[in-house]
């Protein structure tokens, strides 16, 4: 630029010309009464101000685009100096619906355009957003959605000498939810032996008290209430919290942020992959910023459109554990490094295959071998989804130790019966902070 961002009455102004040129825009300016008259063209919006005014008004060009023009208030007024025009860099931001940032340690503020962002990044992955389209229900305004879900985990401890244990559990949940809120019931019901080997666990803990403290434990598992609003207001239910607060209807209130609640809802909705990583990506940091786009990176490198190759309408995506470490070659890792970071793996290949409507099959296989006294170990896992419903299974085994499977299915369905928005009536509504040091 021909002139430098500087902080004027605790604002940061920047030549408007410069910051508007680098977004792809137009400025232009006029003389009329006196008064410096500025005009910008960035994307759809024509911006008008007047030098030392307080507001601006957004036009959107074009005929028939059903949005207002828009008055926007300046926290700081406009000025000439040096021959350049300053403005308030947040109005900018703000005038073109971007995040701004403040980045103290580097002194730089930060406009992010997340919609714009995403759709650049989306432009590398139609095929998993297809994908995700499968998976979302696509909820519609005013109608109300259930998932059910249902899984069951075992656990095998080997043992040699004395026969090997087996543990089980199964879970069980039942999820409303609509486009602004969601509720779940859920239970995790322990088999015989896992509840003999838990109370063995709390004998040692707690001593003559592990009875009372196994009862809590498997009171929670067996008996638990989430709800969720868009807003990121949150609260949690259990049996075992009446009797810790010694009260009946007893709900924890956790305010989680409008961020993570947008998230949250995004399994249900058809959230694209240049969305998910728009949203993750801080506003106020410069090496955030840096990461994030690494991490696009190395999301292009192993599952972007180009890595697919398709025949008869189905489209087959291979990651060996060469694919996996391509990404690294230009990251300042020597030969040496890497060779060492492969030999770490005997096995590794992941499997997806995507067909026309977007349902998926991914198969995921990876063992390790044994590395300075920790035990080689392998993964095995198979994911079917289409059309919202999805079934998992996933073996873990670790050498000379034990063995874990898990399976899960989730169907999803419409129906009548709407979340909840809020605790019951009467319940009784605290703090974290107040159940824990009451």
């Amino acid at each position: 630029p021909d002139a430098a961002p500087e902080v004027a009455g605790g604002r940061t102004m920047v030549p408007v010309r410069a910051l508007v040129e680098a977004m792809g825009g137009e400025v232009d300016y006029e003389f009329a009464d006196k008064k410096d008259f500025v005009r910008l063209f960035i994307d759809k919006y024509t911006i008008n101000f007047t030098i030392g005014g307080a507001t601006a008004v957004r036009h959107t060009r074009g005929t028939d685009t059903g949005e207002a023009d828009k008055t926007i208030e300046m926290d700081c007024a406009p000025y000439i100096k040096g021959g350049s025009a300053y403005v308030p860099v947040r109005f900018i931001a703000e005038a073109l619906g971007c995040d701004v940032g403040w980045d103290n340690a580097y002194q730089t503020a930060i406009l992010l355009d997340r919609e714009a962002l995403a759709d650049k990044i989306d432009e590398k992955f139609t095929l998993l957003n297809k994908v995700q389209a499968n998976k979302s229900v696509g909820m519609e305004e005013g109608k109300n959605y259930q998932a059910d879900v249902k899984g069951n985990v075992s656990v095998t401890l080997f043992d040699t000498l004395n026969g090997n244990k087996t543990y089980k559990a199964d879970l069980t949940a039942k999820q409303l939810f609509n486009t602004e809120a969601a509720s779940a019931q859920m239970s995790l019901k322990l088999s015989d032996s896992a509840l003999e080997e838990l109370n063995k666990l709390l004998a040692g803990q707690f001593g003559a008290d592990y009875e009372e403290a196994a009862a809590m434990m498997l009171t929670v598992a067996e008996d638990m209430e989430v709800i969720l609003t868009r807003e990121g207001l949150g609260w949690f239910r259990a049996a075992a919290l009446d009797e810790l607060a010694g009260k009946e209807n007893v709900w924890i209130a956790l305010d989680l942020g409008a961020d993570w609640g947008q998230l949250a809802f995004t399994q249900a909705e058809n959230a694209t992959i240049g969305w998910v990583l728009a949203q993750a990506i801080q506003g106020d940091s410069v090496t955030e910023w840096g990461s994030a786009m690494e991490a696009v990176d190395l999301m292009d490198s192993l599952y972007g459109d180009d890595k697919f190759t398709t025949d008869r309408g189905v489209s087959t995506l291979t990651i060996g554990v060469d694919d996996l470490f391509d990404f690294y070659k230009d990251k300042g890792l020597s030969e040496a490094d890497m060779a060492e970071a492969k030999a770490a793996f005997k096995e590794y290949e992941i499997t997806m295959k995507v067909d026309a409507k977007g349902g998926a099959e991914v198969t995921i296989i990876m063992e390790t071998a044994p590395q300075a006294g920790v035990p080689g170990m392998k993964i095995t896992m198979d994911v079917k989804q289409d059309s919202g419903n999805a079934a998992i299974s996933m073996t873990l085994h670790i050498a000379n130790i034990g063995e874990g499977r898990l399976t899960l299915t989730q169907t999803w369905s419409t129906t009548s019966e709407k979340p909840q928005d809020q605790p019951p009536e009467g319940a009784i509504v605290v703090d974290p902070a107040e159940l824990l040091n009451p």
